[in-house]
């Protein structure tokens, strides 16, 4: 999927900076929205349902637009493939500009189709550019983009504050994809030193075909269920707090540690997930975090805030760890590209309930026992799943 081109050290520096600015860009977006949610409803004046839908979104459109990657790269090559993808990033978080819901829902179907096809892409771009430095580049890109969720997380409600309203607060972070857009056109047909040779468009594998295998069935249940309960937590983290009680800034900086956690974290479960041993230890030690942080938020949610934060960032960590096994999984990109496109289109589309079933329950209950319990059970799901991924990989 990638046309081959001289290759030269400065397109290997070009390449890894391009993957590490998409990656930084595929939280902003999410996030921001996340820690301002209040403000938005409040402000543009929206139903609870629309609040519910808001965090639902991302889910949707990566499930939607992430089941077509296949196909369009093999038309337009995954190198323009992700350009035209931050083109609709960009576009789609400047469109939030405008203080309407219906701009604010538009722009987040075009922002999140942008990043669907980046989603897919990005581990057979890291096989395809990086074949002997998978685990090292999966760890820099999963870690900034960690960096991007903490960044919008802490900062997006002062940033509004300063701009003047929540609405011009989320489309601020159309620059940095606009920077990203810019990086990439540049670093488009640039061969990367030691890539592996050009894979053709008209290679195909079904995601389908990946289906029907113990792999692919796994890594998508595991990839759908950990995508439910981050994107559940980030979407729905600041309003639980504030609903207790903690004032918005306080609990878009909690959110902000709990995506910060990831940062330093996630090279040590990577390095940790080469061997099987190893594996196995990660994916159960990532799941159990999870589990234990959510209970922590069911049972006593501000008795220790930071401590359940800790706790969820680490479970955060499976992102990274479900993508290092696609990255490494099959006998080249074509394969790899199948696996992903399987996961992550059926896998967000189960992840779209949880931001959703979350959101109707505490409109339906007016509390957080209901949604957060739900969350315990899908935690404990993903916890059995990740057992059996790891099992199956030794």
């Amino acid at each position: 999927m990638s046309t081959a081109l001289p290759s030269t050290r400065t397109g290997l520096l070009t390449s890894i900076a391009a993957v590490l600015l998409i990656a930084l860009n595929l939280r902003l977006g999410i996030s921001s929205a996340a820690a301002l949610l209040d403000a938005l409803r409040a402000d543009l004046g929206f139903s609870p349902l629309v609040a519910a839908l808001l965090p639902t979104l991302p889910s949707l459109c990566f499930a939607a637009a992430g089941a077509g990657t296949g196909a369009l790269a093999r038309r337009l090559g995954a190198e323009r493939t992700v350009l035209a993808a931050v083109v609709a990033l960009t576009a789609g978080l400047a469109v939030r500009a405008v203080p309407a819901t219906w701009a604010l829902l538009a722009g987040t179907v075009l922002g999140m189709s942008g990043l669907a096809l980046c989603n897919v892409l990005l581990p057979t771009l890291v096989r395809t550019h990086f074949p002997e430095r998978v685990g090292l580049i999966t760890g820099l890109y999963t870690t900034t983009l960690a960096l991007g969720a903490t960044l919008a997380s802490a900062v997006a409600v002062p940033v509004a504050g300063a701009v003047g309203s929540p609405s011009l607060g989320l489309a601020v972070w159309a620059l940095p994809a606009l920077a990203a857009t810019v990086v990439w056109a540049a670093r488009t047909g640039i061969r990367t030193p030691g890539a592996a040779p050009a894979t053709e468009p008209t290679d195909r594998i079904s995601p389908w075909a990946m289906a029907r295998t113990r792999l692919g069935a796994l890594v998508t249940a595991y990839f759908g269920l950990q995508a439910l309960n981050a994107y559940a937590i980030t979407g729905w983290l600041p309003s639980l707090l504030s609903g207790h009680g903690m004032s918005e800034g306080a609990a878009g900086v909690v959110l902000a540690v709990a995506q910060a956690v990831g940062i330093p974290v996630s090279f040590a479960v990577l390095a940790l997930a080469k061997g099987p041993a190893g594996l196995r230890g990660a994916f159960a030690g990532v799941s159990a975090a999870m589990l234990v942080g959510f209970a922590g938020l069911l049972v006593a949610p501000m008795a220790l805030p930071l401590v359940w934060a800790v706790l969820v960032g680490l479970g955060l960590c499976s992102f990274p760890l479900v993508l290092a096994v696609i990255a490494r999984s099959g006998s080249g990109p074509a394969q790899t590209t199948a696996l992903s496109t399987l996961s992550q289109s059926l896998g967000y589309l189960l992840a779209a309930l949880g931001p959703l079933a979350v959101g109707l329950l505490h409109s339906a209950t007016g509390g957080w026992t209901a949604p957060m319990a739900l969350l315990l059970g899908t935690a404990a799901a993903q916890l059995a799943v990740g057992t059996a991924l790891a099992r199956g990989r030794a």
